[in-house]
């Protein structure tokens, strides 16, 4: 029973390696493709982000953000607008990062759009009443 499992190759080393040699263009060609790879890998375009921060732009104007909040509405447009451009400028991070901020921007001109309504509804509501208690007033007197 031989006491080592595999004997060691009886084959000369300078042999050996001419052996490998043979398949250095593989081995090349394999470096090379995953050196692309690795290169060419990134984070992807931020579509989803780009339409989200898209729709909470036309939710916010619907909301009437152009008029009751023009500056947080100019800014989300502003920074989806350069979004856009880092997109084009294949800056993947940078698109993701202010297509973020637009849709933060515009929830924001959404929602003072919405408390602008709204303080301006409870304010009619107040005058209502305050006309409604002047009339009871005048009738019970």
């Amino acid at each position: 029973m031989p006491l080592l499992p595999n004997p060691p190759s009886r084959t000369p080393l300078f042999v050996q390696l001419a052996r490998l040699a043979r398949f250095r263009p593989i081995w090349s060609l394999a470096a090379g493709g995953l050196l692309l790879a690795a290169c060419a890998s990134g984070p992807p375009v931020p579509t989803e982000k780009l339409v989200e921060a898209q729709a909470a732009i036309s939710r916010a104007i619907g909301a009437g953000a152009a008029d009751l909040a023009p500056a947080e509405l100019g800014l989300a447009r502003q920074k989806l607008t350069r979004a856009n451009a880092a997109v084009d400028a294949t800056n993947h991070e940078s698109a993701a990062r202010l297509a973020t901020e637009a849709q933060a921007d515009a929830n924001l001109a959404e929602a003072k759009a919405k408390s602008a309504k709204a303080q301006r509804a409870a304010s009619e509501v107040g005058e209502g009443n305050r006309v409604l208690r002047d009339e009871l007033m005048r009738s019970a007197q």
